[in-house]
């Protein structure tokens, strides 16, 4: 099915969304992200397949678990894995494995796999999902971005060069 010289409105779009690096892009940026208006940014005419956010969780944080029941009512899949405490007091939760998965999986059952990430530990995925002939887009904020996950991607968006379209529109 892969193939980058289909019509866009033919090829389909698998979109896999690191949710704390696109949180932390944001942030960075001062701005919240619209998940409905971003999902038709990344589509732009092209058939979405799947849309999934890889996140960390509290059990006990209801307003994270409204935000994730709202996207998995709003065409997202949700993988979470509940968030553990290191040594330092700080919270993580690694879903490399789950991405890197994912990516591979999909490579052969769409043309465009949009990866919305800065995390380098995803390169290998990314060369062996673009060995697989799909293309690879990276959604990002520019200098969180390594040589290597740029290089590995056939188009680079600039998270900073969409942010108006994107943003979420606060309510007075």
């Amino acid at each position: 099915m892969a193939g980058s010289d289909r019509p866009m409105a033919h090829q389909g779009l698998v979109v896999l969304i690191d949710g704390a690096s696109l949180f932390a892009s944001a942030a960075a940026l001062g701005f919240e992200v619209d998940y409905d208006k971003l999902l038709r940014v990344l589509a732009h005419e092209r058939k979405l397949l799947q849309a999934i956010f890889y996140t960390g969780v509290s059990s006990g944080n209801q307003r994270q678990q409204a935000f994730l029941h709202w996207m998995q009512n709003h065409g997202y899949r949700v993988v979470s894995k509940e968030l553990s405490i290191a040594a330092d007091g700080s919270r993580k939760a690694d879903l490399s494995v789950e991405l890197a998965i994912d990516m591979i999986l999909y490579a052969s059952q769409c043309d465009v796999l949009v990866l919305v990430t800065h995390n380098e530990n995803l390169a290998y995925a990314m060369n062996a999902a673009g060995n697989r002939g799909v293309q690879i887009e990276l959604l990002g904020l520019r200098q969180w971005i390594t040589p290597e996950l740029m290089n590995l991607s056939d188009r680079f968006i600039n998270i900073e060069m969409i942010r108006a379209e994107i943003q979420r529109q606060v309510e007075p």
